[in-house]
């Protein structure tokens, strides 16, 4: 990933489902956001934000929150 503060809205909205239930539906985007280190696996099998990821989903926020027209 070049440049983070350019995430785009599907990682973002993976990192946002990975904070509330600790997994995700895509596992080829949770490899990507492991490689990134913005997740990682627990032993429980769970993924977790790592601290850099918490801080790419806050500075990612108001996209999320912005309706699609």
């Amino acid at each position: 990933m070049e440049n983070l503060d350019d995430l785009p809205r599907g990682e973002l909205l993976a990192l946002k489902e990975i904070l509330l239930t600790g997994r995700t539906r895509d596992w080829a985007l949770a490899t990507q956001l492991i490689n990134d280190d913005l997740i990682m696996g627990s032993p429980s099998s769970y993924l977790k934000l790592t601290g850099k990821g918490r801080r790419m989903l806050v500075r990612g926020s108001p996209s999320l929150w912005q309706m699609a027209s």
